[in-house]
């Protein structure tokens, strides 16, 4: 009895320990649940920027882990907005270190700019970094014919796509690339290695970021080709 008290009571320690170093928020992998939360927290143009622009176009281009959070996602995603004139919406962590505590995933994203122009487009392609040591896009969200139309360009022009895991499905209502009146967008997530190829020497830190590769030029096009063409699509089932 006495063994097993002690070792009981070394498990309880154990999990109280876990618990102070590791509190709740972290248990969905985000430290702050909601954007109201990390708005009492974090102090707009010091720890993060929202840009954004809205343009009369059918598709919004969105990069909600942008800056620091998800390096070299903001940067395709206005790229891209520019070329073919969407509407677009960037939130960027500026934090010198730790921009990872910014990080609010897909499903809990309220912010209501980026909310509400989700709400009034047509539909929504999201840029998100991922994991990974090999240079693959990852295709997720539910908008069946702008996916297709999204792998074959980055195919043709020389890119590796998986279909998107189930952890990176992009599949839920309440995930904001869904959140449009389609109920239907386009979640691509970007390894780090593809990510880090678009910027001269493998650098994507902060003061490295305006140097692109060709590499860059060529992805953000393959997805404009894409983009472009669905958006066409859109504007002939309208009239």
């Amino acid at each position: 009895m006495n063994r097993l008290f002690k070792w009981s009571t070394s498990i309880l320690l154990s999990l109280m320990y876990c618990f102070l170093i590791f509190p709740p928020s972290y248990a969905s992998g985000d430290y702050y649940s909601s954007y109201a939360e990390l708005q009492q927290h974090e102090i707009l143009h010091q720890d993060y920027d929202i840009r954004y622009e809205q343009r009369f176009s059918y598709l919004s281009i969105m990069s909600i882990h942008g800056g620091g959070i998800e390096p070299g996602t903001s940067e395709v995603a206005k790229e891209l907005a520019d070329r073919f004139s969407a509407s677009y919406y960037l939130f960027e962590g500026i934090k010198s270190s730790n921009n990872g505590v910014l990080h609010i995933t897909s499903e809990n994203f309220d912010e209501p700019i980026a909310r509400g122009m989700a709400q009034q487009s047509m539909s929504v392609m999201t840029i998100h970094g991922y994991s990974g040591s090999q240079p693959i896009v990852y295709v997720g969200g539910k908008n069946q014919l702008y996916k297709e139309l999204v792998k074959q360009s980055l195919r043709k022009h020389g890119f590796t796509v998986r279909d998107a895991p189930s952890n990176i499905a992009g599949t839920s209502e309440q995930n904001i690339v869904n959140d449009n009146l389609l109920k239907a967008g386009v979640q691509l997530e970007l390894t780090a290695e593809l990510r880090k190829s678009f910027f001269a020497n493998h650098d994507w830190s902060r003061n490295n970021r305006m140097n692109v590769t060709p590499l860059f030029y060529t992805f953000v096009s393959s997805l404009q080709e894409a983009s472009s063409s669905y958006q066409t699509f859109l504007y002939l089932q309208i009239h």
